[in-house]
């Protein structure tokens, strides 16, 4: 039996070929454009899932003053982590890492490079993170002093092919030189929300604070050095939330009752993240790495949503088109005794071939297709289309869900027709049927009223971002990583010449000095009041040290004061304010500031005040910035150029520094291609959802152009009356247009506070963002009417202008 049904089904695909090409070409489409989506979806979920137990967690600091939430950080105090073990029997082991950026070299090989991917780690993290190793003892590669463990690429980058074990690297910086021996060789993680190239073992990081005599070992008791990553593994059964309910009085107990803290009025408090969580759920002060997009990544994930069911819709749409068509087979059927239930077989067979039919063809294109939305994303390697077994599953269910809906429906109606109506002549579809039609078109059209608005609003935003001005001009700035190899007893004697010799070169317009620059993270904080006011109405402001120059260089606006000067020596204790600072210290105007004394530990003078200015993109709120003088600065030098040939300055500049610092690596970058670096994700995020978007609107359409050529169908013989009695191509082609019309209409009114919720909760991750305007929906209502009514006028027109004759020669 299910062989004949099988039978009939392919004769039944093989016959009607347009509508089978049509069906399976859109459900082919929507379900690959489904595979892909949850290919980059199951990429952005599955961070971290190479650990081994779901009991680790990351801890992080939430700082409040005055009762207020002042900050966050993902980064902690080093005295968590053992403070943890002994007080909560939950806790199994923890771990620490403290971000190492080192000028590391092989001075065998002359081999040297700025190395910012490391961290000081517990010995705990090889085991806690399941760390792969490729040679050396785990049991000892981190323990005592000055061991560094390499990862496989950065140990072929400095011994070549030789055995790195036992071999040692030198890390010059400014106070000291330190000597690492290695003792292992790891596999990095992969698809993790940290990224390293080595390690290097905890008790160095605070070795060189003992050789100055500091033997309080803060890396292991302070409660006011937070730079520390630290992380618990969790005995099995530990619930989270009942852990983190003891926490608040865990930190009354060790830090809030410090002395310091009740002076300034802040406390702390801590709380758990599972690190498979991190990398879509965790954007704090002090990330490892730039996280995901959580909302970004649900979007899409909704979207594949919607164009697998636009393509299911289309089918039932397409196939109760073709209900006259089939009519008489059904009646056929019937009168020799066929029964209505071996009939909703006949056809649910058919649904379900022509499914599978899709599904592998959807299978091929997702194949095919998933280097280039590697490519489009940028974030997945770029391999060959492949989804976990949890996400094949789902997949699997979708699937058979959908075959069976889009299938049932169809089968139901066409084994339904009565046989004497059919063969009389008579037949004609229940107005329940149509009134579903109608409804799927305005749920299909709906829809693309949303992706349309909502693709329109995604650009807009991304325009909006990378139009606004940042208060800082960043074009034709080479930005270099600082020296560090030049003992602070000599640097200024060096810096100061290659400082004055890269002024003189042809192209260049200036070169300044400072311990940040615009895009990068500033995690130089602290709390500053206003001298004659009390500690507890101090505020966080982020610290900035710069030469005389760096104003100037960035061409950032003075609106009261002025900028430090060599002829006034007290600017050793001055500071320049922003207006966010100036406002959160209480100033009523920026000149009021001027010349007022503000406090952190000493006191400091205001003698200027800058326009607001970006660091970092627009996604984050301006912070309140305070610049000091510090001629020592040597974290980044920035080389403002004038000039055509931009290559050939960069290679005179590269001179100069080899002549300056010959021991420390030419690494550069231009700024504004690190800034605009920083719109990449939402780039990706805009390129994906308007190609989508796309798709899924032409899906549609071939719903309803499936649906027009039922409804032409339908009235074939009405129109032949039309036109014999005079109507024109115009008349006609308005009237089999206009209810369909109507329906795209009603379906723009449901869309529009549909769209505008949605696409407000994604602009809610922008600290600055566009108004949704009335336009938006306009545009999105007025482009979907004009891609149905092209979708309607090539069926309509083509009906209008057929021979009447052909139609009426059956009446």
């Amino acid at each position: 039996m299910f062989k004949n049904y099988l039978n009939l089904a392919a004769r039944n695909v093989l016959k009607w070929k347009r509508y089978s090409v049509l069906n399976i070409l859109g459900l082919a489409i929507g379900m690959a454009c489904c595979l892909l989506i949850f290919q980059y979806v199951a990429y952005e979920k599955g961070y971290d899932d190479f650990l081994k137990s779901d009991q680790v967690v990351r801890l992080r600091l939430d700082t409040y003053r005055d009762g207020k939430l002042d900050w966050q950080s993902a980064a902690v105090y080093p005295a968590f982590g053992p403070t943890m073990k002994k007080d909560f029997p939950e806790v199994e082991a923890y771990c620490r890492l403290a971000p190492a950026e080192l000028l590391l070299s092989n001075d065998e090989r002359n081999t040297k490079f700025n190395e910012p991917k490391g961290y000081y780690a517990d010995p705990s993290f090889l085991s806690m993170f399941d760390i792969k190793i490729v040679k050396g003892n785990v049991a000892t590669m981190l323990q005592g002093l000055d061991k560094i463990v390499l990862s496989a690429d950065m140990a072929r980058k400095y011994f070549g092919d030789e055995q790195p074990v036992g071999k040692t690297l030198v890390y010059r910086a400014p106070f000291f030189t330190r000597v690492f021996q290695v003792t292992g060789i790891f596999d990095p993680p992969v698809h993790s929300h940290l990224s390293i190239n080595y390690l290097i073992s905890y008790p160095t990081i605070g070795s060189a604070r003992r050789e100055f005599g500091d033997m309080t070992r803060p890396e292991e008791t302070s409660w006011g050095w937070y730079q520390f990553y630290t992380y618990l593994l969790l005995k099995k059964g530990t619930d989270i939330k009942k852990l983190e309910a003891e926490l608040p009085a865990f930190c009354d107990r060790y830090i809030n009752n410090l002395a310091w803290k009740k002076e300034s009025n802040t406390r702390n408090e801590v709380s758990l993240i599972p690190v498979k969580d991190i990398h879509l759920h965790s954007h704090y002060m002090q990330e490892a790495e730039a996280g995901g997009n959580e909302r970004s990544v649900l979007f899409l994930f909704l979207l594949a949503f919607f164009i697998v069911a636009i393509a299911w819709v289309n089918y039932v749409n397409l196939s109760t088109s073709r209900s006259l068509e089939r009519a008489k087979e059904v009646g056929v059927r019937k009168v020799v005794g066929a029964t209505r239930i071996k009939l909703i077989m006949q056809f649910l067979v058919e649904s379900v071939l022509i499914n599978i039919v899709s599904f592998i063809l959807a299978l091929v294109i997702a194949y095919l297709a998933a280097p280039w939305f590697s490519d489009l994303v940028n974030d997945m390697p770029r391999t060959q289309f492949y989804l976990p077994v949890s996400y094949c599953v789902l997949i699997g269910v979708i699937f058979a869900t959908g075959t069976l809906l889009s299938g049932f429906y169809p089968a139901f109606i066409l084994s339904g027709f009565r046989p004497t109506a059919v063969l009389k002549g008579t037949f004609k579809n229940s107005t329940g049927g149509l009134a579903l039609r109608k409804t799927l078109i305005v749920v299909q059209f709906a829809a693309s009223v949303v992706l349309i608005a909502g693709t329109i609003i995604v650009y807009s935003q991304l325009s909006y971002m990378r139009s606004q001005p940042l208060g800082v001009n960043i074009q034709q700035t080479l930005v270099l990583e600082g020296a560090g190899s030049v003992r602070d007893s000599a640097y200024r004697n060096v810096f100061q010449p290659f400082k004055e010799a890269v002024k003189l070169l042809p192209g260049i317009k200036n070169i300044t000095a400072s311990t940040s620059v615009m895009g990068k993270e500033n995690t130089w904080s602290n709390a500053v009041a206003r001298s004659n006011a009390s500690n507890a109405s101090a505020v966080n402001i982020d610290f900035l040290g710069a030469d005389y120059d760096f104003i100037p260089t960035y061409e950032m606006k003075i609106i009261a004061g002025r900028n430090f000067s060599g002829d006034f020596p007290s600017d050793s204790n001055a500071a320049i304010l922003n207006e966010t600072a100036v406002r959160m210290l209480g100033f009523e105007s920026p000149e009021q500031a001027i010349d007022q004394k503000i406090r952190r530990g000493g006191e400091r003078t205001v003698i200027g005040v800058v326009k607001d200015y970006h660091t970092e993109y627009l996604n984050k709120m301006i912070e309140p910035q305070l610049i000091i003088l510090r001629l020592n600065a040597r974290d980044f030098y920035s080389v403002k150029m004038d000039a055509a040939n931009i290559s050939s300055v960069t290679e005179a500049v590269r001179a100069k520094w080899n002549t300056c610092f010959p021991n420390d690596p030419f690494s550069y970058y231009f700024l504004d291609e690190a800034f605009d670096r920083q719109y990449k994700a939402d780039r990706q995020f805009g390129r994906a959802f308007g190609i989508f978007s796309g798709i899924s609107i032409f899906i549609a359409c071939m719903g309803l152009l499936g649906l027009s050529a039922y409804n032409v169908l339908q009235r074939a013989k009405e129109i032949g009356i039309r036109k014999v009695l005079g109507a024109s191509v115009r008349q006609i082609v308005y009237m089999l247009s206009k209810d369909f019309l109507k329906l795209v209409v009603i379906a723009s009114v449901i869309a529009v506070p549909v769209a505008w919720w949605a696409m407000n909760k994604w602009l809610q991750s922008f600290a600055y963002r566009i108004d949704i305007g009335w336009w938006v929906f306009v545009v999105a209502g007025v482009l979907a009417l004009l891609i149905a009514l092209m979708t309607l006028g090539l069926q309509a027109i083509k009906a209008a202008m057929a021979n009447p004759a052909k139609s009426l020669r059956t009446e």
